[in-house]
């Protein structure tokens, strides 16, 4: 991928050709040749007489300039660019082991996350390569490769969780599965959030793996948002906004709704660059029928929380 841009190339290689550019140039300077200069006197003549169509002794740099550009055009298309291309793999043959973290914090991603592994479940195939679904929420469930026709259908009847997972929970099949099969590639599709024990988890896997090759995918997503501490004080309604991880500067908005999810009113929040947390308040009025501490917000990241 090109920095800053979600850009690839199926064929990167090809663009190796852009280096030919120069000698294309000079080529195109060379063609037509320049004629060559006899002396004739009685051409003199001739010259009083105006030509009915003139031919330039070189070629207009415009026009130059224009075939270089479709020339790089051409080797660009023929390189294969791909716009947002899959997450890249190893060059081995190895069959390929999908973890997959669908808890809550997952949810706001969920379809750009399947979107990501339906890529890699189609690259396999085309490699041949066999797939091994293993969602973190199920840890009781013994770890098997699959054809990715099969892994493709029961990907889509996996849904994130209601609830945290417990990643550390995993581990014994994964060990099992890791013992009964020495080559396999892992890739992760983590949601980026340490509920306890991440760390861990982390190093409990990477001992596992060992010199398996192994991807971790994460960036690219939004940031999961939550909401605590809300507050629903006379005349005003203050509650925290809490991001996963610490990052750039970062605006959105809360929204309160009563009981029956109708709007009372928005307010904006801020996080400063590096800051996991920020607070906001607004003089909302919960109606008179609504029952105390049941006034709800929502941050547009699409995080929810009921006041206290």
């Amino acid at each position: 991928m090109i920095a800053g841009l979600p850009l690839g190339f199926a064929q990167p290689l090809v663009l190796l050709a852009l280096l030919s550019l120069p000698v294309l140039w000079w080529l195109l300077r060379l063609i037509p040749p320049q004629p060559r200069r006899i002396e004739f006197p009685p051409t003199r003549l001739l010259f009083d007489i105006a030509p009915r169509e003139e031919t330039p002794q070189r070629t207009p740099w415009w026009l130059t300039l224009l075939r270089l550009m479709l020339a790089a055009l051409v080797i660009i298309a023929a390189a294969g660019p791909l716009w947002n291309p899959p997450a890249a793999t190893s060059s081995s043959k190895a069959p390929l082991a999908l973890l997959i973290d669908d808890g809550f914090p997952a949810a706001p991603t969920w379809d750009a996350r399947m979107r990501m592994a339906e890529d890699l479940i189609a690259r396999a195939e085309a490699d041949h390569r066999g797939i091994a679904l293993i969602p973190l929420s199920e840890p009781s469930r013994d770890v098997s490769f699959e054809l990715p026709a099969a892994a493709r259908v029961r990907l889509k009847q996996i849904k994130p969780k209601p609830y945290a997972v417990e990643r550390a929970d995993a581990l014994p099949a994964l060990g099992r599965f890791l013992g009964a099969t020495p080559e396999v590639e892992f890739v992760w599709l983590t949601d980026g959030v340490d509920l306890g024990g991440g760390s861990d988890f982390v190093s409990a896997l990477a001992r596992l793996v060992e010199q398996r090759p192994m991807t971790v995918i994460e960036g690219g997503l939004a940031t999961a948002h939550a909401l605590s501490g809300a507050d629903n004080a006379a005349g005003a309604l203050t509650v925290k906004v809490l991001r996963a991880a610490s990052g750039a500067a970062e605006t959105g908005t809360v929204r309160a709704l009563d009981l029956k999810g109708l709007p009372l009113g928005d307010t904006s929040f801020t996080f400063t660059e590096g800051a996991r947390s920020a607070t906001t308040s607004r003089g909302w009025k919960c109606p008179a029928s609504t029952p105390p501490g049941w006034c709800s917000s929502s941050t547009s990241a699409g995080a929810a929380a009921r006041s206290a």
